[in-house]
């Protein structure tokens, strides 16, 4: 295996994602409710190779136009590593935190406690994943990240220099408004009128006119009028309009498409900046309900989430790895929650 290697932290073109790993905690509490203390319940992470996702980038346009749309519900990644890890708190489990996550400290005091052993059991997980590895959580900039920085710092331990983080929560956001944007070109919002007009149907049956019945002078002097599709048709033409392509070798059409589909999300600086979603609209469970028109079972159990996240990205696919490969930032610019970043390296 190659080894781990440092990253750009500017907007640079960098070696393409290797491996996403699906991150969810449990926590004793909200960092908020006290003091920023918090003592980690639960860790799980799903790995797999993002390719599995462009291999199924021909469902996500359509898909995201209507939502009365059910998609069916994506078959997990055959090569799929897996971390489950649950872990005696340092602190009472809130009440709350009890209901939602179904753990508190009686069920949890002979677990063994998040210490050295299984900090480096953590990072020896992420190392033996292909490089460089990106770290995905939903809220993970906001909730996820810090948590898990904080607790690595206080044992000393860093995480390979090349991982990455990125947050669905925000990607989604992102993702669902170039799509709304993009349909709403294919739709136009155009004035009342022009959209009543109607297509005129060459029939290619009758004779064709002369050159001297052309009516040159009407010609240039009427500005053409533009064609208006519906969904359906205009799905169809797009369709059509990507199969023409087919004289591009396949590696040359996949990374043309892919350098596209980044620039969408250029610029953006999700990390660094703060965006708030309609309320329950983007949270995992509701998400999942939402475009699979299946409840979410056993939500706020980490392996759950995280099963639940990986499908999500499934469904989003190709334009998900272009967001993670625009706006992924390295692991060691996330703030630990409560503090400072860290100058421990690797």
């Amino acid at each position: 295996m190659t080894p781990n290697i440092s990253v750009d932290t500017k907007h640079t073109l960098r070696e393409p994602i290797s491996t996403f790993a699906i991150l969810d905690l449990e926590t004793s509490n909200l960092p908020a409710h006290n003091n920023n203390r918090v003592s980690i319940t639960e860790l799980c992470i799903y790995a797999f190779d993002p390719a599995v996702l462009k291999d199924n980038e021909n469902s996500t346009d359509s898909k995201q136009i209507d939502e009365s749309f059910s998609p069916e519900l994506p078959s997990p990644p055959r090569v799929m590593h897996k971390l489950n890890l649950l872990f005696q708190p340092s602190m009472l489990v809130h009440p709350e935190a009890e209901i939602i996550t179904g753990l508190n400290n009686y069920i949890l005091e002979r677990e063994s406690k998040l210490d050295s052993n299984s900090g480096e059991l953590i990072k020896r997980f992420l190392e033996h994943l292909p490089p460089p590895v990106c770290l995905i959580a939903h809220n993970g900039w906001g909730f996820d990240f810090p948590i898990v920085r904080k607790a690595l710092n206080k044992l000393n331990i860093s995480l390979p220099a090349s991982t990455l983080c990125v947050d669905s929560l925000r990607g989604f956001m992102e993702i669902d408004d170039k799509l709304n944007d993009k349909n709403a070109v294919v739709e136009g919002n155009l004035p009342t009128d022009i959209k009543a007009e109607q297509i005129d149907i060459v029939d290619n049956s009758i004779d064709p006119v002369t050159q001297k019945e052309i009516d040159w002078q009407s010609l240039n002097e009427n500005t053409p009028k533009r064609q208006i599709l519906n969904r359906a048709d205009a799905l169809l033409k797009r369709k059509h309009l990507n199969a023409d392509d087919t004289d591009i070798p396949a590696n040359k059409r996949t990374l043309q498409d892919m350098k596209s589909r980044r620039q969408l999300f250029t610029g953006l600086n999700c990390a660094s900046t703060k965006r708030y979603p309609p309320r329950g609209r983007y949270r995992l469970s509701h998400m999942y309900e939402r475009i699979f028109k299946r409840p979410a079972i056993n939500a706020h159990r980490a392996e759950a989430d995280v099963i639940m996240l990986t499908k999500l990205i499934q469904h989003y696919n190709v334009n998900f790895v272009a967001f993670a490969e625009e706006q992924a930032i390295p692991f060691t610019e996330v703030v630990p929650i409560g503090g400072k970043t860290s100058n421990c390296t690797n």
